[in-house]
Formats: structure tokens, C-alpha cells, sequence
């Protein structure tokens, strides 16, 4: 019996793996390949906030992606309690993926965005409203499919995630107003508005103990 548990923890993390390194591989590759095309660009050196919006946008994207790998491996895993937890949490994976995905791609297309960059600024707003509703439509629908707990955990993220920016932009704010500091832009509270919420996810992860256990738990 031992035997057969470990030949099936073995199988479904193989499954994993594969599942994880075919989204991971063509995605970072297409980054790799942008990121040379735009060092190539010598007149669009970026600033200090848009290398910050660009980590941040590729951490959300990045971690999405890992959550759409779990989520779409769940059908292909043994008979296990891992693969049953897996398929209970598919629905919520993927939704937490594509809010995500869609989170990260609408603050690197700000990023991207400008009169002199590579996104005309009326395409560029268009299309970041249009991934940010989408992020927001799948995190609606994936909160209501949620138990009471969950959604409490949620929901206290939310909070974390708004009292964080609330500390960390209203003190630069205020050291900004006396002139000990630049004052933050437009895309400086965007990105602090996205990292922080992710932080306050990953947070929120971690009390239900994601981290800590061997299989992952939606979050």
C-alpha cells in the first residue's frame, strides 16, 4: 500500500512538472525575446518606476501561470487525495490564473504605453481597461464560488492589501510634499496598487498554509 502511494505522489508530480514547464518555458521565452527587442531601443531607456511596473506585471503573470498549471494538470493526476483536492480547487485555480494573467498584463501594457513607446496611448488605456475588468469579472465570480471561509480569508486580503498602500504611498506622499523625496506618479501608485494586492494574496496563502503543505491549495 505504501508502495502504491509513493508510485502515485511520484506519477503526479511528474505530471506537475511537465503541466508547469510547458507554460512556463514559451511564456519566459517570449519575455527573453522582447526584452531584447526593447534593450535594442536605445532612445526608450526606462524609468525606475517602469522597470518596477514590468516586476511587478511579470511576478502576477508568473504566478498565475503556475495556478493555470495545477488547475489544468488536476484531471490528469491518480486517484490520491492530492489529485482530489485538485480537482475540488480547479475551477478557483484558474480563476485566481486568469485574474492574475490579466492583472500583470494590463500594468506592463501601461508600462508599454505612451506617445513615444510602443503602445499609442488611446490602445494602450482601451486595452488596460478592458484586462483589468476582465481581472476584476474573474475574481467576482471565483469570491462567490467560494465557503464562508474562504471568502473571510479573501476578504481580510483585500483589506491588508488597501491598508498596505494606504501606509507605504500615503508616507511617501507626505515625505514627497516636504521635499525629502520625488513625489510618486501615475504608474509608481498603479504598481504599488497591483504589488501590494498580490502581496496581500500571497499572504492570505500563506495563513491557510499553501506554503506549508505539499500540494497546493487555491488561493
Amino acid at each position: 500500500m505504501a508502495k502504491d502511494e509513493s508510485a502515485s505522489r511520484a506519477n503526479n508530480s511528474r505530471i506537475k512538472k511537465a503541466f508547469q514547464v510547458g507554460i512556463h518555458v514559451p511564456f519566459w521565452a517570449i519575455v527573453l525575446l522582447a526584452a531584447a527587442v526593447l534593450g535594442k531601443r536605445g532612445d526608450l531607456t526606462p524609468t525606475a518606476s517602469e522597470h518596477w511596473a514590468m516586476i511587478v506585471g511579470l511576478a502576477e503573470i508568473g504566478f498565475g501561470l503556475i495556478a493555470a498549471g495545477f488547475g489544468a494538470c488536476a484531471n490528469y493526476l491518480d486517484e490520491s487525495e492530492e489529485g482530489q483536492d485538485l480537482r475540488r480547487e480547479r475551477r478557483a485555480l484558474l480563476l485566481g490564473a486568469g485574474a492574475l494573467v490579466s492583472a500583470g498584463s494590463a500594468l506592463i501594457l501601461i508600462r508599454l504605453t505612451g506617445a513615444d513607446r510602443f503602445v499609442s496611448p488611446v490602445a494602450g488605456v482601451t486595452g488596460a481597461l478592458l484586462l483589468n475588468l476582465s481581472a476584476a469579472i474573474l475574481a467576482a465570480i471565483r469570491l462567490r464560488g467560494m465557503d464562508e471561509l474562504n471568502r473571510r480569508v479573501a476578504l481580510d486580503a483585500s483589506h491588508l492589501a488597501l491598508t498596505s498602500l494606504i501606509w507605504f504611498g500615503g508616507t511617501w506622499a507626505v515625505l514627497a510634499h516636504v521635499r525629502f523625496t520625488p513625489a510618486p506618479d501615475a504608474l509608481d501608485w498603479l504598481t504599488m496598487l497591483h504589488g501590494f494586492s498580490f502581496i496581500a494574496g500571497l499572504v492570505a496563502a500563506a495563513r491557510r498554509g499553501v506554503f506549508e503543505a505539499n500540494r497546493p491549495r487555491a488561493t
